[in-house]
């Protein structure tokens, strides 16, 4: 049975539980707000957990919060919300399923608790830089996410290769981030 939480950022190293492995056989190419689909071949290996750590510092700096998807004290999901991208704006920072554990709609409802957490905060979007896979990006835009027209600069230099997406929140007074 998969139970949810808050995270503490002090167990971030247990993302070494993940399998992020997975085979890739199409990716999009952004162009604005429109998406191209391309043919690719890539065998995504495990990754290092501490390259991975020291790549993820920017993210888990100012306030993030982590939420875990864990099969008994396995962690098997993560994702993390960064507060202050942008005026109104929060960050869906990381999100990670284990490849054992996917499309069983553990990161539907990881998300789902990312999204209720930027609303109690007042958010008026939550942004994403999606990994490029179809999977991933399909993903997103079943949760209601779409091509970011203009994509935050600071982000796109951070993550060129990613797909920059966006949720937008309706609603007056969504001004904290």
């Amino acid at each position: 049975m998969i139970y949810y939480r808050q995270m503490e950022l002090s167990e971030i190293e247990r993302i070494a539980e993940i399998d992020r492995t997975e085979y890739v056989t199409k990716a999009y190419r952004q162009n604005g707000a429109e998406l191209d689909l391309i043919d690719v071949e890539w065998d995504i290996g495990q990754w290092s957990a501490q390259e991975q750590l020291n790549e993820w510092d920017k993210y888990l700096q100012n306030n993030c919060v982590l939420w875990g998807a864990f099969e008994g004290d396995f962690l098997v999901g993560f994702c993390g919300y960064k507060p202050n991208i942008a005026p109104g704006m929060g960050l869906l920072a990381l999100m990670y399923v284990s490849a054992a554990h996917r499309r069983q709609g553990i990161g539907r409802k990881l998300t789902e608790m990312l999204v209720e957490y930027g609303k109690e905060k007042q958010i008026a979007s939550l942004y994403v830089t999606a990994e490029h896979t179809r999977g991933t990006v399909d993903f997103y835009s079943s949760l209601g996410f779409r091509p970011a027209d203009r994509p935050l600069p600071e982000l796109l230099e951070m993550e060129p290769d990613d797909i920059h997406m966006l949720m937008e929140f309706p609603g007056p007074g969504n001004l904290v981030a």
